[in-house]
């Protein structure tokens, strides 16, 4: 998954404008990012990406590059 697919998805999830969505954005940066939209994120992710990542991986999702590490990491298991 790239950034600019992250971007969108979570923009989506997130209800917010894509802008806001950096590269480093962090719960601390963006507004609508909760604990409950998170596990939003996490479905889309997993329907998107099609690919199965643990619940227990949530807390690791702190920022965009973590996201993504996870995301892509499970799309190469």
């Amino acid at each position: 998954m790239t950034f600019e697919e992250l971007r969108v998805l979570m923009a989506d999830v997130f209800e917010c404008d894509p802008a806001q969505i950096t590269p480093d954005a962090t719960p601390n940066t963006v507004v609508a990012w909760d604990s409950l939209r998170l596990l939003d994120l996490l479905l889309a992710i997993e329907q998107e990406a099609n690919v199965e990542i643990s619940p227990e991986r949530i807390e690791e999702m702190m920022s965009v590059p973590a996201i993504l590490a996870i995301v892509n990491e499970a799309k190469a298991a």
